[in-house]
């Protein structure tokens, strides 16, 4: 097996749409890390933290006194207040321009770029076999299917991983390089009491979340490209439900239904910010909703390449 895997790593890295994926995740952070320095620069100002504080309170109450607020927005201009006026009465000011945890916190949004190249190659790792007829060739070893395919999937997620550790450790190199370590402190309220944010435990955990759509995405890019021998019939198919995923979801929202559909749990992002695709769900029914799709989408993966017919 270790052969096989080996095998498949390498013949990724053969390709060039493999180093133009890792290229590609690089540049996307570098590039908005320099202008965002750039206008920091530029944006400099000479007020104190405490006078941008006094500001801030008179701003958000400014926008309490307007009418048609949502209980939401009310409770997050009030939430503002408090946290200002806790600065300013404690001596606590807020940080100031970027740092390196806040860099970090901004790239993490860019995991979708992660998502896609792991899907890209998901897709085209067992389609293009077939299509360039490598398939035959490569059944002639001495291997069963069902390993030839687990080494294919376990390459991906291989893959996967590296380009997350590219993301993780370029954000952190060009966030201390550009804005260095975080000065001031970051608040927060939390069950009415105003509390330090726990900056890298929040952001580890958003990680953490994110690899509910990742995984999901992969696997279904991976079924479609080991059914139907298409890889951008697979690209196609998972960047659009990805990309439609939520209307879909708010379309099928008056149905029962709507709650057994994969695309419903795959963002746990949601159970971090609160905001709730649909009403009553929770992280446990989530995880388990999506292991199930996962086994099914495996298993239809696994049963169409065992039975498939190479000599056509």
């Amino acid at each position: 097996m270790l052969k096989l895997i080996q095998n498949e790593w390498m013949k990724l890295w053969h390709k060039k749409g493999t180093w133009a994926m890792v290229a590609l995740v690089i540049l996307v952070i570098i590039g908005p890390g320099i202008m965002m320095k750039y206008y920091e620069s530029k944006s400099a100002e000479d007020l104190s933290w405490q006078e941008n504080e006094q500001q801030t309170i008179a701003g958000y109450k400014e926008s309490l006194t307007t009418g048609d607020l949502s209980v939401e927005d009310k409770k997050y201009f009030e939430e503002q207040i408090a946290l200002s006026e806790y600065r300013l009465a404690n001596d606590v000011p807020q940080q100031t321009g970027g740092s390196v945890d806040s860099f970090m916190s901004f790239t993490s949004n860019m995991l979708t770029l992660v998502t896609l190249f792991t899907v890209i190659t998901a897709a085209s790792i067992v389609s293009s076999e077939f299509s360039t007829g490598t398939i035959k060739m490569l059944l002639t070893r001495p291997m069963s299917r069902a390993k030839i395919l687990t080494s294919k999937l376990v390459t991906t997620f291989l893959f996967g991983l590296f380009l997350f550790v590219v993301n993780v450790v370029v954000s952190a190199i060009v966030g201390f390089v550009l804005f260095g370590v975080a000065t001031g402190t970051e608040l927060e309220m939390v069950n009415g009491q105003i509390v330090e944010k726990a900056v890298w435990g929040d952001l580890s955990y958003h990680y953490l979340l994110s690899a509910g759509d990742f995984v999901m995405s992969t696997l279904f890019a991976f079924l479609i490209g080991s059914v139907f021998r298409s890889s951008s019939l697979a690209i196609g198919l998972t960047m659009f439900l990805s990309f439609t995923g939520t209307m879909i979801v708010m379309f099928l929202s008056k149905y029962e239904i709507v709650k057994y559909v994969w695309l419903t749990h795959s963002n746990l992002t949601q159970y971090e910010t609160g905001g709730l695709m649909i009403e009553g769900i929770t992280m446990p029914f989530s995880l388990t909703i999506l292991t199930i799709y996962a086994v099914v989408f495996l298993a239809i993966s696994y049963l169409s390449f065992m039975k498939r017919d190479v000599t056509a």
